[in-house]
């Protein structure tokens, strides 16, 4: 509804032509985007407690048409269908609403069961559906409703017309017999009850379905602004001075604007046959940054005598930076979030900045919904040409020139041609006085500076080869340890300051030494790894002022102060164009930088079903399960991660921008993953580089088995080699390295027909192709693997609610009980709500591997009970006494004696964030042995954990009473 209401107002004056600026009602066209987004993945759910609800109906039929797609929308037809009665729908399942059973309007814990199979039924929504039928043109299912709507109309004798009820309720007499014959007991009006009054809307509803019926009314008369058809399908309004958010353009183009930062970077883009504009050159058009778009939307709607604030301060997003806007006589060019001056490092990886550009451009593709063409602002800068990077770039913008880019078309062009064909929106809340400030004035071409006129002038850059390689271990090792700020904590501020301002004599101050074997390693006396240690020196030496004293502390106070905060940014695009990774993020992190598109991107996860948790392995976690606004979301960030891992501040701000990408171009890769574990799925990204590198290192698929079994890589201030790797690889190779991560034991992605193979039993089927194959360090590594991102067979949490149903006292979950009731009375198997529970509870479960095999045992025992009905547990489920049981079954079956020490001697398959294992109470060597046992082979994992699942249930009680005896028959 609120998605239909932007589109409806947009532009809208609600004077009329009475009506001045100050009356028009304005929509952000990308918050209009967001809850398209929101919608179309949300369907045909209703919400996380809902799978279904028969506000859908005017919600994606008359009067909302909110959606378009056909498949959605049958989808969602479909499954409201099971609301169906032969008195109407009813709301909801299990909705107490008018039902003589409901005595509170708020319900307690557990008493929502009761109302199942009996809930009121609503006829208004029959008529609703003889609508929705008219607009769909099929007559012979609207006569079906209204004929069912004719035997439920109450006809008062005091009155000519007849009236509908508002709903139909089962008497009191009738309720045992409904709930054990659906449909079949005759229910009553709520027409004579007493405090009931006329029911307004069905009867307004009613009517106007009668009136189609009639052929008085017709469709377009219901729906004037042609909301019904498609997007492309709508009448274009072309008298409204402000921008409308109505039909989608029959031929989408993009125009596309090349600008260059100075005139020095236009002539050499020009020797590659690049035509750009300079700021200078688009004159009379100014060019402004979205912050400064931003800055002048506050004015809208801004009252001081009502107290109303203006817009808030969100960012612009990609369609808003999408428009030219004419503010007090002038018209502004704005570019993209991902040029501005104060954007994340993404800038410095050219790889992450052209994929980021591709995406803008398919995502305005689908999104524009404005009359006129949207334009896209290429601003090339040159910090792009000196960086490494600069031939791919260049080859980009060649290949701009043949109009097309992944699929969407562009056109190229001069700023002042593109004006006539483009979007315009006045802001004519803008005030005068405004206009003059300084920061209105916009973006001023770059004139002073680096030295460079032409090609040759330009820096060497290091070898593209060598940057393209894995960086040699000890450089990644040797950049996190210098980027240590304790190499710092015993020195006085002053030789800090001498160390930062005094580059040439900065050896006599240097507080880091590698090893000595390390010291004379080759691969750290090239000029890249002298570079990239020298820079991360200055962070950790930058971070140990700012822990002293802040980012304000003025470090060199002569004719040119400046700042920590001053040496922080001017590092930051050292570092970035040298490529050193570990030390950009660093100092981003301790700068306080964020994404741009770090809320609105929470929020797509969000909305595709996902949760987040924000947070480290070695500290606490926090959920997220709705969309905040983007400071709060960064103030979360800071406060949960910066203590424990300030780099981690950076890298989950990446992993929250990759993985909201990756869901919106294939949702399978989060098959069966229900909460996205920042900090976890850091960790299982290191658990594919290290194997990914012992990989190479062997030759052979036995690399995972050499990983697992000799241990951990770990440098001097305690990090792991993964972890260093990590924290170096390029924004690009990072996203590469979540996707690579994903696919990781995934069979819909590691088979060409794995669509096809995507069934109830691909886990099991998954697990014992692999098993069956695989060393058994590739099934602890997958264990791992598996346990760190959180996935779990398709019906693992029907399984947990099958097993709740057979267990009275509950399960438990580590120390957490799991109870049988509320959960089984308040939730369905299919119940997000159970699903986040479920969740929550799994998180005191520390070692990844013991996750997966808590995951294995429930699905052992949920297959025992589903082929063994007569079966069932009187006790609590201690899922982790299984587990024990098996541990110690597969000790004495293979004669492993216990050494009587839990804790891991020698640190083998043992990670060092991972926090220490409170689950196991057996020996160490015996537990890896059984996490490094495939399942589905005979003596597997499955054997042992069925034989103590069975040993337990075997302890409750049998019921036979239900059982039919030829179960019992020898065949």
């Amino acid at each position: 509804m609120a998605k239909a209401a932007l589109e409806s107002v947009s532009g809208f004056n609600i004077f009329g032509c009475e009506g001045d600026h100050t009356t028009v009602m304005f929509a952000d066209v990308d918050a209009h985007s967001r809850n398209s987004s929101i919608l179309c993945t949300l369907l045909p759910r209703e919400s996380a407690s809902k799978g279904t609800d028969v506000a859908l109906i005017p919600t994606i039929c008359w009067p909302a048409f909110a959606i378009h797609k056909p498949s959605i929308r049958e989808a969602t037809m479909t499954r409201v269908d099971v609301l169906k009665g032969n008195y109407g729908y009813k709301r909801f399942t299990r909705d107490g609403y008018a039902t003589v059973l409901e005595t509170n309007t708020l319900y307690s814990q557990g008493e929502l069961s009761k109302f199942r199979g009996i809930e009121s039924e609503w006829p208004m929504f029959f008529a609703y559906q003889v609508i929705a039928c008219h607009f769909e043109q099929q007559y012979e299912k609207a006569q079906e409703f209204a004929e069912m709507l004719e035997s439920l109309l109450v006809h008062p004798l005091s009155e000519e017309y007849p009236w509908l009820p508002k709903f139909y309720f089962v008497p009191e007499c009738s309720i045992d017999a409904e709930k054990e014959n659906p449909g079949s007991q005759e229910r009553r009006s709520n027409f004579k009850l007493r405090m009931e009054p006329r029911f307004l809307w069905g009867q307004s509803v009613y009517i106007i379905s009668q009136m189609l019926m009639k052929k008085v009314l017709n469709i377009h008369d219901l729906d004037p602004l042609g909301r019904h058809c498609p997007a492309h399908a709508r009448p274009m309004s072309l008298l409204s001075r402000y921008s409308t958010i109505s039909s989608r353009p029959a031929t989408m183009c993009i125009q596309m604007i090349l600008l260059a930062e100075s005139m020095r970077l236009q002539q050499i883009l020009a020797t590659f046959g690049i035509r750009t504009q300079t700021p200078v050159e688009i004159e009379p058009l100014k060019l402004w940054p979205p912050a400064t778009v931003v800055k002048a939307s506050v004015f809208m709607g801004y009252n001081k005598r009502l107290r109303l604030n203006g817009r808030p301060p969100r960012p612009l997003g990609c369609l808003g930076a999408s428009k030219f806007y004419r503010v007090s006589g002038s018209t502004i060019l704005v570019f993209p979030h991902l040029f501005e001056d104060q954007s994340f490092y993404f800038c410095y990886d050219i790889s992450a900045l052209i994929e980021e550009v591709k995406n803008d451009l398919i995502f305005l593709s689908k999104w524009w919904r404005m009359k006129g063409r949207p334009n896209y602002c290429f601003l090339v800068k040159e910090d792009m040409i000196i960086g490494h990077g600069r031939e791919e770039l260049i080859r980009f913008l060649v290949s701009l020139q043949n109009n097309y880019v992944d699929g969407v078309r562009i056109v190229l062009g001069r700023a002042q041609n593109f004006v006539a064909t483009g979007c315009i929106d006045h802001l004519d809340f803008f005030p005068d006085w405004a206009a003059q400030l300084e920061e209105f004035e916009g973006l001023k071409q770059f004139y002073g500076g680096r030295s460079f006129r032409s090609l040759t002038d330009l820096p060497k850059l290091p070898n593209e080869e060598d940057l393209n390689q894995r960086m040699p271990a000890v450089l990644v090792m040797a950049i996190t340890d210098a980027a240590n700020r304790q190499h710092f904590s015993g020195k006085p501020d002053n030789e800090i300051i001498t160390f930062l301002c005094h580059e040439e004599d900065r050896r006599e101050f240097w507080p880091y030494h590698p090893p000595e074997a390390a010291a004379k390693c080759p691969e750290l006396q090239s000029a890249f790894a002298v570079r990239a240690i020298g820079y991360a020196q200055e962070v950790a030496a930058l971070h140990e002022l700012m822990h002293r004293h802040g980012l304000d502390y003025v470090v060199r106070a002569n004719e040119d102060p400046c700042t920590v905060r001053d040496f922080f940014a001017h590092l930051t695009r050292r570092a970035g164009l040298n490529q050193t990774w570990t030390v950009v993020r660093l100092a981003s992190a301790l700068l306080g930088n964020y994404v741009h598109s770090l809320a609105p991107s929470t929020s797509s996860i969000l909305v595709c079903g996902k949760q987040l948790t924000i947070g480290t392995v070695q500290g606490p976690e926090v959920g997220v399960n709705k969309p905040m606004n983007p400071q709060d979301l960064c103030d979360l960030i800071r406060d949960t991660v910066f203590s424990v891992d300030p780099i981690q501040v950076s890298l989950q701000q990446e992993l929250i921008f990759n993985v909201a990408a990756l869901l919106n171009k294939d949702k399978s890769l989060f098959n069966n993953i229900a909460i996205i574990r920042l900090g976890w799925f850091l960790e299982a990204m290191k658990l594919q580089l290290e194997a990914e590198e012992a990989r190479e290192a062997d030759g052979q698929c036995e690399g995972v088995d050499a990983m697992s079994s000799g241990p951990e890589v770990v440098s001097q201030c305690g990090r792991s080699l993964g972890a260093c790797r990590l924290q170096s690889l390029s924004p690009s190779s990072l996203k590469s390295l979540l996707y690579r991560t994903l696919c990781a034991g995934n069979l819909e992605h590691m088979t060409p027909d794995g669509s096809k193979r995507h069934n109830r039993r691909l886990r099991e089927e998954s697990m014992e192709s692999r098993d069956n194959n695989n060393s058994s360090g590739d099934v602890l590594y997958q264990r791992q693997l598996d346990g760190c991102l959180g996935r779990v067979p398709n019906t693992f949490y029907e399984s947990i609610y099958h097993i709740l149903e057979r267990a009275p006292c509950g399960v438990m979950i580590m120390s957490n009980l799991l109870p049988q009731n509320p959960t089984l009375t308040d939730m369905t198997p299919h119940d997000l709500n159970l699903v986040v529970e479920v969740e929550r509870l799994l998180r005191s479960i520390t070692d990844p591997t013991y996750r997966a095999l808590f995951v294995e045992t429930v699905m052992v025992i949920a297959v025992i009970l589903e082929r063994n009905q007569e079966l069932s547990f009187t006790e609590v489920v201690d899922f982790r006494l299984v587990i024990q049981n098996a541990i110690k079954d597969f000790a004495m079956h293979h004669h492993i004696s216990s050494a009587g020490d839990s804790r891991p001697r020698d640190l083998k398959s043992r990670r060092l964030s991972w926090p220490e294992n409170v689950a196991v109470a057996d020996d160490w060597d015996v537990y890896q042995q059984f996490a490094s046992t495939p399942a589905n082979i005979r003596l597997g994992t499955t054997s042992f954990l069925a034989k103590a699942s069975i040993s337990l249930l075997l302890h409750g009680t049998i019921n036979l009473a239900d059982v039919n005896k030829e179960a019992c028959c020898i065949s």
